[in-house]
């Protein structure tokens, strides 16, 4: 059950090595490399999304969580987007793909040992893809502390995304950023009479964390884009 734990582990290591050999390159091999990765990483979900999934599969498959609208939000941008919106396409990918490898070392196995071995591997491919592409940008390029409300926005975009497309989501009360938006662990381990306290208190919290994330960000940004561009 915790090898799955272990492979993921060794897979993180490896993306943030590479990553690190890559941000020591000159900027043209860095950018044809980061420009075949989104190319590849676009176009295979492309293909998933469009075509296996509701022609072989026979599920329509709706891009709702974070990571899954990064997969084509961040290869998106990086590749037809003039630094307008790397920030964010920076940001997304650091954090699902932060996130979600943490998930799998920490409890990979009993969350996914149930899951075919090629979703898995699949997943652990364009979540590392994501976070690849969002540490070589912000070892490139540095983002300014102006752009904060717009990484805000991006979220609370891809919270509406989620809401909005709710209905048309199949088993949507399993997956995560619906367990977020509606406050799941409130209403698991406290009494409905506390909700009308700890529901608002909660989704406070949930936003100072995603504003300490940003400004997390901003703050890597400045030391990778020191250690690589200017050294």
């Amino acid at each position: 059950m915790y090898g799955l734990n272990a492979v993921a582990l060794v897979f993180f290591g490896c993306i943030n090595v590479l990553a690190y050999k890559l941000c020591k390159c000159p900027v043209s091999t860095r950018k044809k490399v980061i420009s075949v990765l989104c190319a590849a990483l676009l176009s295979g979900n492309l293909i998933r999304y469009i075509v296996i999934y509701p022609l072989i599969i026979g599920t329509i498959m709706i891009p709702v969580e974070f990571s899954t609208v990064a997969y084509f939000a961040v290869p998106t941008i990086l590749l037809i987007s003039k630094k307008r919106l790397h920030g964010w396409a920076a940001y997304s990918g650091l954090m699902a793909g932060f996130f979600y490898y943490m998930a799998m070392i920490i409890s990979g196995g009993p969350i996914y040992a149930e899951f075919p071995a090629a979703d898995v591997f699949i997943s652990m491919f364009c979540h590392g893809s994501i976070y690849f592409c969002g540490f070589v940008t912000i070892s490139s390029e540095l983002c300014s502390t102006k752009e904060a409300p717009s990484l805000a926005v991006g979220v609370i975009l891809v919270a509406v995304n989620a809401l909005v497309l709710r209905p048309f989501v199949a088993g949507n009360d399993g997956l995560l950023i619906y367990i977020l938006l509606d406050g799941a662990i409130i209403h698991r381990f406290l009494p409905q009479s506390a909700w009308v306290v700890a529901m608002p208190a909660y989704y406070l919290t949930v936003a100072a964390l995603v504003l300490i994330t940003i400004r997390g960000f901003f703050r890597r940004n400045k030391r990778q884009f020191l250690k690589f561009c200017t050294a």
